[in-house]
């Protein structure tokens, strides 16, 4: 779940690429790619490992990180509360 953690980082540093996410245009689609490319064997790996909840797919959390991403928070321990409870959910 790491890489979860410096992804949303990122994603709060570079708000376009959390924009992406969400659009279908050629612009993403490179972002997009590199994104499922490396998060598939990832969450497949940990899935396989028993650490992460089978059910949900690649789309599924990349969605929930782009929601808890972009959404405004109070502050940075809020954000990472958050987080938690979102991560929480993916844990097996």
């Amino acid at each position: 779940m790491r890489w979860l953690h410096r992804f949303i980082d990122y994603i709060v540093a570079k708000q376009a690429l959390a924009d992406g996410l969400n659009r279908a245009g050629d612009r993403f689609q490179a972002s997009r790619a590199a994104l499922y490319a490396a998060g598939t064997p990832l969450l497949a790996r940990a899935q396989e490992a028993g650490v992460a909840n089978p059910d949900p797919s690649i789309e599924d959390v990349l969605m929930l990180i782009a929601a808890v991403s972009t959404v405004q928070f109070m502050d940075d321990e809020q954000r990472e509360r958050v987080l938690r409870l979102a991560l929480a959910g993916l844990r097996a």
